[in-house]
């Protein structure tokens, strides 16, 4: 009998927990371990922070699901790990998380930010802007980082403030910053041309070129001396693992504090200790590192279930490679961009747009769906939900 330890129950951790019992032996014991009761995939956490999201058929329960899927939910953070002992230090819910965003040490973001890297952040962002919201006047809400996250976040505000602009809310005014000189810089320019077309579209106020020097409580100060004052803050530029990560287990880290892992997702340090996701520096046969996206955690997860499997019945674990499919940006409720894999042929040639594209945005998050409840609850979920937007009063 082995025991197998998945500390976190983001998108990575909570499809390896599921995929683990269906690959392992039945001896074998599977515990998540994980601080919060609910999984939300982290790609839509600008949708609760917008007060979109719906989380009665969206959010998974982890202790019911792992009931019902075979792994056990332990409800707390791990505070270290004894590797001689094989032992994990964990204590009890106190809100640490898988990945953090990286505010880059400027002066008084983590003072008077918001972040998303949480559900938990992302339901506080929500309590304020919904208490800005029904004070009925003008406010300002500024954004700093035009990748995924920020543009998502964006776009979403922009349609809650022209929505409840009928029930006299207040009226926001969205300030999207970003330090390169296009949104979505890792993107294809076509791409990133489309975005930012439909963000001005939608009353967005983009700022390129613009560096953060300093977040004070009530706005920020640009490299040229440029404030820009705001009511809200979200600090949204870049990812890194947290810092509680680094050092523990004395295994290798890198600048961002992911563990340094073989390409077959162990650590460099110890063969018993596996990482993937946001904390994983996983290395590619060309020198390139995968990059931080959802479909990257999702097939890691899947790789590792296998490999992990076949490795407790004594075979050799396999090596990951990751293959990317390509890029899809919501952008408000009902529009999204996408494009084509990097290396293919069609790379940066073709961009869609539109509500099909969007629904290629929620398939994606089906699929997630698909690999930890399986294809009749998610047929379920989707049927539920849409008879709940059929019969639910008008609104956002």
């Amino acid at each position: 009998m082995s025991r197998i330890i998945v500390v976190g129950g983001g998108a990575a951790g909570l499809e390896l927990s599921t995929l683990l019992t269906k690959s392992t032996r039945k001896e074998d014991e599977i515990i998540l371990i994980e601080p919060e009761t609910h999984h939300y995939w982290k790609p839509r956490l600008h949708e609760i922070a917008a007060g979109t999201f719906d989380s009665d058929l969206d959010s998974v329960c982890y202790f019911t699901h792992g009931a019902h899927h075979g792994y056990q939910h332990y409800q707390g953070a791990m505070t270290g790990i004894d590797r001689e002992n094989q032992t994990l230090l964990v204590r009890r819910p106190d809100g640490t998380e898988s990945g953090l965003s990286n505010d880059f040490n400027t002066l008084g973001a983590q003072d008077h930010c918001l972040f998303l890297d949480s559900a938990g952040q992302a339901r506080q962002a929500w309590n304020q802007i919904s208490q800005i919201l029904r004070e009925g006047k003008s406010s300002t809400i500024n954004i700093v980082g035009a990748g995924a996250t920020g543009v998502e976040l964006a776009a979403e505000l922009a349609r809650v403030s022209k929505k409840l602009k009928r029930y006299n809310a207040s009226s926001l005014s969205i300030n999207l910053i970003e330090a390169a000189h296009r949104v979505l810089p890792n993107s294809p320019q076509k791409m990133s041309d489309k975005v930012l077309k439909e963000l001005e579209k939608n009353g967005v106020n983009v700022l390129l070129e613009t560096r953060i020097s300093e977040v004070t409580a009530n706005g920020m100060r640009t490299d040229v001396d440029k404030f820009l004052g705001a009511d809200i803050q979200f600090w949204a530029a870049g990812v890194k693992a947290p810092d509680w990560l680094n050092g523990i287990g004395d295994l290798s880290y890198n600048r961002m504090n992911q563990i340094n892992v073989n390409q077959n997702l162990s650590s460099t340090e110890d063969p018993r200790i596996f990482a993937i996701g946001d904390c994983a520096a996983i290395p590619q046969p060309d020198g390139s590192f995968v990059p931080p996206k959802a479909q990257a955690a999702n097939r890691a997860a899947v790789h590792l279930a296998k490999s992990l499997g076949r490795y407790l019945r004594g075979k050799e674990l396999t090596d990951f490679i990751f293959q990317d499919s390509g890029m899809v940006v919501a952008v408000g409720h009902h529009f999204a961009v996408g494009t084509f894999a990097p290396g293919t042929r069609l790379e940066g040639k073709l961009v869609l747009q539109g509500r099909l594209i969007r629904r290629l945005y929620d398939t994606i998050f089906r699929l997630h769906q698909r690999t930890v409840t399986g294809m009749f609850t998610v047929s379920r979920l989707m049927i539920t939900k849409r008879l709940k937007a059929f019969f639910k009063p008008a609104g956002i």
